[in-house]
């Protein structure tokens, strides 16, 4: 009965690893920075198409016209943006916290890539002030937040890049009043 029991914990323990390691956020390896990249074909559309589509796809997510880098040259563009989570402390109060982060987009003919870096990390109560790397505030988080933060971030990057393949493909802005 023992056995049974010792392997029973050895094998709950092992999943319970691998399924905290698949939950990470990505990390390049290079840079040991998170990082989301690809690059999308799209065989129908020129390098130039593609540019002005990013442009344009940046301007109405954003809802700015102000790029932080516009090289047009290279058919290269970078805004930063950011979004929200909630994490929580003191095991039943929520707090929200600003993750930061740049995108760039560079086309080429018949592709484009993003890439999604630089993720800066502060909780909005404290202010801009105490902000750091995202990868510092993730090495201190309990194991609560993090799954907290391996749960949103990665759903919040899902959306803004679903939304931007959409656009990229068809050229057409989603409709919100669309009922």
């Amino acid at each position: 009965m023992n056995i049974r029991k010792c392997i029973l914990v050895v094998v709950m323990a092992s999943f319970f690893a691998i399924t905290a390691q698949a939950q990470n956020l990505p990390i390049d390896g290079e840079t040991k920075k998170v990082l989301y990249q690809e690059t999308v074909e799209i065989d129908s559309l020129t390098k130039d198409v593609l540019a002005e589509r990013a442009k344009v796809w940046m301007t109405q997510f954003y809802k700015s016209d102000k790029l932080d880098m516009n090289d047009v040259a290279n058919s290269r563009i970078m805004k930063e943006g950011y979004f929200i989570i909630k994490l929580t402390y003191d095991y039943k109060y929520k707090s929200e916290n600003n993750v930061s982060y740049m995108i760039t987009i560079a086309s080429k003919e018949g592709k484009y890539r993003y890439s999604i870096t630089d993720f800066k990390f502060y909780n909005v109560k404290s202010g801009p002030k105490t902000v750091v790397s995202l990868e510092t505030a993730y090495a201190k988080m309990n194991t609560q937040n993090k799954g907290e933060a391996n749960a949103q971030i990665p759903k919040e990057i899902a959306t803004l890049v679903e939304d931007l393949k959409k656009f990229m493909s068809t050229g057409l802005i989603k409709n919100k009043d669309d009922w």
